[in-house]
């Protein structure tokens, strides 16, 4: 026997038989085994709910993101020459399009107007586009509450049909069809002095995008309109670039530095909207510090296991010891004890929690049959119910989490275990 536990291979079956075996210990042997069942249980609500909470706090963060950005780009690249040649907006805006990280590159015309209607009158952010990209630009057009674009950029120096958000379009008291007076900030000199510029406009479409910003400030107008209104030369001088995923705009924009025109200055939506990029990215962090501590202190009933495992275990120890087993083999016997409930638990957490990911909308529709609407439509503007996110870059790292607990939890009781004095353990049997 001495020679077969000493040439027993390293975690082999005769440690795996024995690691086994110890987690099934009886109530009369101190209750380890029950213990163990609990530990397991909070192992796997733990990683669930961090994979949960996680996800869902990235689908609220893709959803506020995509609101806020949905009336602005993701990236700007701007002219450093107030009035470029005629083209060159184009061109860059062409080479742009050819990134496969692009969504949408288009020159846009961006300026402030009073806009008055009904006896009312609000400040607007007017933005001149291209009629072919205004109808690329997918959160606009799929959230027309309203009319149409049919009108829009049609007839000489494309047309006086405007679309507006919904919110300033009630605020005027507008509908479609109704005109509007946009009057810009600028003066323009006539032969009989400074004038402000004053023209009416048709409404042809509403939009809701779904948030307040956009939709009381922003109106779209064709771009030869803008250039024309805003007396703006011959082109625009800035182009607004849409991606795919609008968190890689700093590697977008470095790559648009190193291979783009030296004429031109990049900035993205971070730098526009740094305070609300920064408060979201410390809540990101903060949520998932609080997620691994939550973690850590699921894993403490382990430890309790196998301290009592340890102590009840004393006279086996000292058995295997005096029988041939090393030191090391009684460190793997204990610590494969402990980690097979983290491991087995940390896996179960994660197809739990993935699992209640993938199907959140339904569980959201089950819950609520007894305790109404959780995020009513008209208040949260969530029309497809909690939105949930799995990033599997995420899944990955808190598995990772959930395994390095669990060997951390249950090295140290195996290592003293592997301490303990055969003779000073038999001598208090």
């Amino acid at each position: 026997m001495a020679s077969a536990a000493k040439s027993a291979p390293i975690f082999g079956k005769f440690e795996r038989s024995i690691a086994l075996r110890y987690l099934g210990a009886r109530k009369s042997q101190g209750g380890v085994g029950l213990i163990a069942g609990i530990s397991f249980v909070c192992i796997m609500l733990a990683i669930a709910a961090m994979i949960i909470v996680m996800s869902i706090m990235n689908g609220f963060r893709e959803e506020l993101v995509s609101r806020m950005l949905g009336a602005q780009g993701h990236v700007y690249v701007q002219s450093y020459v107030d009035n470029p040649e005629a083209g060159e907006i184009d061109n860059i805006a062409d080479w742009l399009s050819e990134n496969s990280d692009v969504d949408l590159a288009m020159p846009i015309l961006p300026n402030q107007a009073f806009v008055s209607a009904n006896g009312q009158g609000t400040g607007a952010l007017v933005r001149g586009v291209k009629p072919a990209d205004l109808r690329n630009l997918k959160f606009v057009t799929d959230n027309i509450s309203y009319g149409n674009l049919d009108g829009f950029g049609a007839g000489d120096y494309g047309g006086d049909v405007i679309a507006m958000g919904q919110q300033m379009a009630a605020t005027l008291g507008l509908q479609v069809g109704d005109q509007v007076t946009l009057i810009s900030p600028t003066p323009t000199q006539t032969a009989f002095g400074s004038s402000l510029t004053r023209k009416s406009y048709t409404v042809g479409a509403l939009f809701s995008l779904g948030f307040i910003e956009a939709d009381s400030l922003h109106i779209y107008m064709p771009l030869e309109q803008a250039l024309i209104f805003f007396d703006a030369g011959s082109g625009p001088n800035e182009i607004e670039v849409r991606l795919h995923d609008p968190e890689d705009v700093k590697a977008f924009g470095r790559y648009v530095r190193q291979n783009g025109p030296s004429t031109v200055r990049v900035y993205d939506w971070m730098d526009r909207a740094s305070e609300i990029a920064g408060a979201l990215r410390v809540e990101q962090i903060a949520m998932r510090m609080i997620l691994a501590i939550v973690v850590i202190i699921a894993i403490f009933p382990v430890v309790a296991a196998m301290i009592m495992l340890v102590k009840n275990k004393g006279k086996d120890i000292a058995i295997l010891r005096t029988i041939g087993a090393t030191r090391g083999s009684i460190l793997r016997i204990f610590f494969m004890s402990g980690f097979v409930i983290g491991a087995f638990g940390t896996m179960a957490g994660l197809v739990i929690g993935i699992l209640f990911c993938l199907n959140i909308s339904a569980i959201q529709s089950f819950i609520e049959i007894f305790t109404g609407p959780l995020f009513p439509p008209g208040v949260y503007s969530l029309t497809d119910g909690i939105p949930a996110l799995i990033k599997w870059g995420e899944v990955t790292w808190v598995g990772i989490w959930g395994f390095l607990i669990s060997s951390v939890a249950t090295f140290f009781p195996a290592w003293g275990a592997s301490k303990l004095d055969p003779v000073e353990a038999l001598r208090f049997e």
